[in-house]
């Protein structure tokens, strides 16, 4: 018996991310008399995938700016310039980099959204000059201006190095 505006029975196959008007609750509300519809909302999938494979001289305060490798939907705009444009909406950041420690024994990352670092995701390596680092942060960010911009910076006081890395963007909602 069709339940939705889908005309599919509701348990037939699955409707993601398409509106989904549920039978029971359809059920539900015309026991009580109510007019009530629930309705799953349209989700718009959206994500970047970037990768660094060659070595960058990242000066302090500046972005790490990787290439494109994988990118889907129209929320995340990148310039390649390591500035990553999002739309209203909830995100998913992550990156991964590896580098070498600058001459003070500190190598340190993090995400910044509109010019601010998000605290939990600094990562931070203490360690001999010039020896090896890895660096990853995560962080669920939500947009709530038209668009947000998102950057990951060298938050040293000195000049870094990262060798290879990437960097990740899912919208969630």
């Amino acid at each position: 018996m069709p339940c939705n505006l889908n005309f599919n029975q509701c348990n037939s196959f699955n409707n993601f991310p398409r509106p989904i008007f549920n039978c029971y609750q359809n059920f539900l509300s015309l026991l009580n008399q109510s007019g009530t519809t629930i309705i799953n909302p349209v989700i718009e999938s959206a994500s970047i995938i970037t990768e660094i494979s060659s070595s960058q001289t990242i000066l302090a305060g500046g972005n790490a700016i990787p290439s494109t490798t994988f990118s889907q939907g129209s929320a995340i705009f990148y310039d390649n310039n390591g500035t990553f444009t999002l739309i209203k909406g909830r995100y998913m950041i992550s990156y991964n980099f590896g580098g070498i420690i600058a001459s003070n024994g500190v190598s340190n990352y993090g995400i910044y959204l509109d010019g601010v670092l998000l605290p939990s995701s600094l990562s931070q390596v203490s360690g001999v000059a010039g020896e090896n680092s890895n660096h990853s942060g995560s962080v669920f960010v939500e947009i709530t201006a038209p668009t947000g911009a998102i950057t990951i910076r060298n938050s040293n006081n000195l000049t870094q190095i990262i060798n290879n890395g990437s960097i990740s963007i899912q919208k969630i909602i």
